[in-house]
């Protein structure tokens, strides 16, 4: 792969770890900016744009990767899957194994109980194994790379209808609707997300999140199938550019029969996120040869290079402050009210907060990218 393309996809991959990370770094939702917010159901921000853009740079970058190539390939697949999944687990249980080792009226045998009765076993690394392990089966016995087209959308249509089939009369209902129906015949409400009805990272939903990963799919051949010349380059933009639109367009028409939501990972959703995805993709790759924008864009390049270490990183950090107390609270929000948070200005200041924790996750990327290191998750 050439480097101007390596280098776009990594910025891309940077900047959906990025929002990720702020996001979850925020200290207090009640002040948080909408844009670094989920929507509840239905509608899109800029959050709920990064993690089915992570799924897709994934897809992208699996085609460029040497370790799915040669006679041990499932091997690999498979124990970065395993791995993956582990570590979502252990990001799941964290914070009650930090009370267990910071407090002393938490016993192990508490805990263990506290696990049993209400572990999670879904979550973002969790989605991320699912689709990494399913997508890549699909790609290696696919019969024609052509053909990952009709089975991305395939999926879609598939859950689209299964959606309507299992309530006609109201198909996106937040108390009744088929992704709740799998995730309460498979997990129960002890075992979902903050026990709510459904899991936002359960079943149903990596139907679709694995058709995210297709497109991706699709988008790093058209990247692979391009030779490196100007005209190519020129030629590889518009294509890029006419990809996205269409799968713009084609979100905005399938919303008439589907939501556009989040937590159900619906198929509009997918194909305005992915849309946007690869017309941002087309943009990078056509300045990617200006020093200014490399220059400007490089802390991202630089987390794209390491984007999952960095993730876990911030997760276990803020849960490990989190678990630290000062003053009868915890650290992180000890240190956001008495240093940083001022009520007359309260948006401005939670935001300032979350953007220096991303700073100094940013200073960590830079090191690691000028020391050459890649830590492979």
């Amino acid at each position: 792969m050439n480097t101007t393309r390596y280098v776009s996809l990594d910025i891309l991959r940077g900047l959906a770890i990025a929002i990720m990370i702020m996001g979850n770094l925020s200290p207090d939702t009640n002040y948080t900016m909408p844009q670094l917010l989920h929507k509840d159901w239905e509608g899109l921000t800029l959050l709920d744009m990064a993690f089915p853009s992570f799924v897709f740079t994934m897809g992208v970058s699996m085609i460029f990767s040497k370790g799915l190539s040669g006679t041990g390939w499932f091997g690999k697949m498979l124990r970065r899957s395993i791995i993956l999944f582990l570590l979502g687990l252990l990001l799941n249980h964290l914070p009650g194994l930090l009370n267990v080792l910071a407090h002393t009226d938490y016993s192990l045998s508490q805990y263990l109980a506290d696990v049993t009765a209400s572990y999670r076993p879904f979550g973002v690394l969790q989605r991320l194994a699912l689709v990494y392990f399913i997508s890549t089966i699909i790609y290696k016995i696919m019969p024609h790379q052509l053909l990952l087209w009709p089975l991305a959308f395939s999926l879609m249509i598939f859950s689209t209808v299964a959606y309507h089939l299992y309530n006609g009369a109201d198909p996106y209902n937040e108390l009744a609707n088929i992704s709740i129906y799998i995730d309460q015949l498979t997990l129960g409400t002890a075992h979902t997300y903050l026990n709510q009805p459904f899991d936002p990272e359960g079943l149903w939903g990596t139907i679709n999140a694995t058709a995210t990963a297709l497109i991706g799919m699709i988008v790093g051949l058209t990247l692979k199938n391009n030779p490196v010349s100007i005209f190519a380059k020129n030629k590889i933009h518009k294509k890029l550019f006419t990809t996205g639109l269409f799968l713009l367009i084609t979100g905005y028409l399938w919303s008439y029969v589907e939501i556009v939501s989040k937590p159900l990972w619906t198929a509009p959703y997918v194909l305005t996120v992915t849309g946007i995805d690869v017309m941002v993709l087309a943009f990078v790759e056509a300045r990617s040869d200006s020093r200014f924008f490399q220059s400007l864009f490089h802390p991202f390049q630089a987390i794209g290079r390491n984007p999952l270490f960095i993730y876990l990183l911030t997760e276990i950090g803020v849960a490990l402050m989190y678990t630290i107390s000062s003053h009868g609270e915890p650290l992180y929000t000890w240190l956001y009210h008495h240093y940083v948070f001022v009520a007359t200005n309260a948006f401005a200041t939670t935001l300032l907060y979350t953007v220096l924790w991303l700073v100094l996750c940013l200073i960590v990327a830079e090191f690691m990218y000028t020391k050459n290191i890649i830590i492979k998750l």
